[in-house]
């Protein structure tokens, strides 16, 4: 087992709350609300916040999978989100579909992690931006990543 300050069941553990936090501020929420309420004169709506973090977690897999397929040193896909925001129609999406979508890729995600050796969560490659990144580092990215959205979404109201 792996023995680390950060580990692979602190990154699963992080990764298994976000849906509960998600559902839990979203819950009253209308459709309304989510399209209209901003973190900031020209910052995000929450609609789109919400796809976004449905968006990138197909981005997150993709990144594991590379790490798992690939050989040594494998290059990470970066991920154009304003790409995504346009392909994907954000303003014209509906929240709670957004939401149920997100949670299912995030158990698809973690259904994945959960399968992992020890040495699996080790393989290495290269993300675009940030350099060196294991299979762990992913995971642990995924989970800051939906601490800073959920944050930005608490900004919203």
């Amino acid at each position: 087992m792996i023995r680390r300050l950060v580990s692979p069941a602190k990154a699963l553990r992080t990764l298994r709350k976000t849906p509960t936090i998600l559902e839990h501020v979203l819950h009253d929420v209308t459709q309304e609300q989510a399209a209209s309420l901003r973190d900031g004169p020209d910052g995000w709506s929450i609609l789109y916040i919400v796809c976004h973090l449905r968006d990138l977690e197909d981005g997150f897999m993709a990144r594991v999978r590379t790490l798992l397929d690939e050989q040594p040193d494998a290059v990470l896909a970066g991920i154009d989100i304003h790409a995504l925001a346009q392909q994907n129609d954000y303003a014209a999406a509906d929240l709670r579909a957004a939401l149920a979508t997100f949670i299912a890729r995030r158990q698809q995600f973690i259904a994945v992690l959960e399968a992992l050796s020890d040495e699996q969560w080790l393989l290495a490659g290269v993300h675009p931006e940030q350099g060196p990144a294991t299979v762990l580092d992913v995971a642990v990215n995924s989970g800051l990543h939906d601490i800073d959205h959920i944050e930005q979404i608490i900004r919203c109201a």
